[in-house]
């Protein structure tokens, strides 16, 4: 479930200020800034709709320049508030969407867990679906997630609590 905030917020309205101000210093045209909180896992997206150049720079190199923006937005936002925990930067609903994506998977896994009463493994997911998962299970007590493994064999298992 997302909820969006445009105005009423002051942290969110300061968020959207400084997104702003960060992305016109950086010569980034933004069409729309917005705040989305991930009430399932306790997640801000600060949401940028960008078009054009930008949003072809943005989604062929996606991983490697969001994930800078993001860094460089947080350490500024620790500097100038102290605050910047579970805030992520995305453009055009990419990170949305592998976030909706992931908790579906997640979803789908403590439905066959609970049914069959047997432990489900997922294939391989990268550090940041699991980081996912693992947050979307803590709303269910009687599931346990687990990583196992290193480097790409590295995979997530979830499993009834043993009661």
């Amino acid at each position: 479930m997302f909820i969006k905030y445009y105005t009423g917020n002051m942290l969110h309205e300061t968020l959207i200020h400084e997104m702003k101000f960060f992305t016109d210093s950086m010569g980034i045209h933004t069409k729309e800034i917005s705040v989305i909180v991930d009430v399932d896992i306790h997640m801000t997206i600060i949401s940028l709709r960008v078009g054009g150049d930008y949003e072809i720079q943005f989604t062929e190199n996606y991983n490697e320049l969001l994930r800078d923006l993001g860094h460089l937005f947080k350490i500024t936002l620790a500097q100038k508030y102290s605050f910047y925990k579970d805030i992520v930067v995305d453009v055009n609903n990419i990170n949305k969407k592998l976030i909706d994506y992931t908790k579906e998977k997640a979803a789908i896994a403590i439905e066959r867990v609970r049914f069959f009463d047997k432990p489900y493994e997922f294939g391989y997911l990268n550090a940041y679906e699991r980081m996912i998962i693992h947050t979307y299970l803590k709303k269910y007590p009687q599931i346990i997630s687990e990583s196992k493994g290193i480097g790409r064999e590295r995979r997530l298992e979830i499993r009834k609590k043993d009661n």
